[in-house]
């Protein structure tokens, strides 16, 4: 049996998301386009490494304060989302 991969939510060579759809996924990939590791994004935001991979994971979202850093870092928009229903860090 032949899998399929076209279903897949990750690129199979570096786990980058193909369609990212959830805040988490957005961050992960301008991250990645910024060339910064979760250390250094951890770093200049200050938070621990803990705090970016749960933001990237979607488990949590960053305050209003740390998505103005974001947004910064990132070149991400600076209104910060409210329709999600995660419970800020």
């Amino acid at each position: 049996m032949k899998y399929d991969d076209s279903k897949d939510r990750y690129s199979r060579r570096k786990l980058i998301p193909v369609n990212p759809k959830t805040l988490g996924d957005q961050l992960h990939v301008k991250r990645i386009k910024a060339d910064l590791s979760q250390a250094e994004v951890a770093q200049k935001a200050g938070v621990s490494v803990r705090a970016v991979r749960k933001w990237e994971h979607g488990i949590i979202c960053p305050t209003e304060h740390h998505w103005q850093i974001l947004a910064g870092l990132l070149r991400l928009d600076s209104t910060f989302p409210t329709d999600s229903n995660l419970s800020p860090e």
